[in-house]
């Protein structure tokens, strides 16, 4: 099952931070640990992480992850955000917690 992102946006209280601000997501991966995240998150998925840092976006490119979730509010510096541009991937950020998103994205119907 696919979903549009943006159509998420309402449920998760999202914003987005890049230019690029849409993705059909096919599933959903939640985790803090980038070697998690590299061994098992499926290409399509939205990642919903509180991790900001740049090395989120390689492991994103890496995976061919469609958007990464930034959740409690966390946002990226501006360099990341630059660098998630320059790749084409979307990101958003929610005031939302994990566990919260995480049982909005249930309820969307993405496992």
């Amino acid at each position: 099952m696919n979903v549009n992102l943006k159509s998420l946006a309402p449920v998760l209280q999202a914003a987005p931070l890049t230019d690029a601000t849409d993705a059909d997501i096919s599933g959903c991966y939640v985790s803090d640990l980038l070697s998690d995240v590299l061994a098992r998150a499926q290409p399509g998925v939205l990642w919903a992480t509180v991790q900001t840092h740049r090395n989120v976006v390689s492991v994103a490119c890496t995976k061919d992850i469609a958007a990464v979730l930034f959740v409690c509010g966390r946002q990226p510096q501006p360099d990341v955000i630059r660098e998630a541009d320059e790749a084409g991937l979307v990101l958003w950020t929610t005031p939302l917690t994990t566990f919260a998103a995480a049982g909005k994205l249930w309820e969307a119907g993405l496992r």
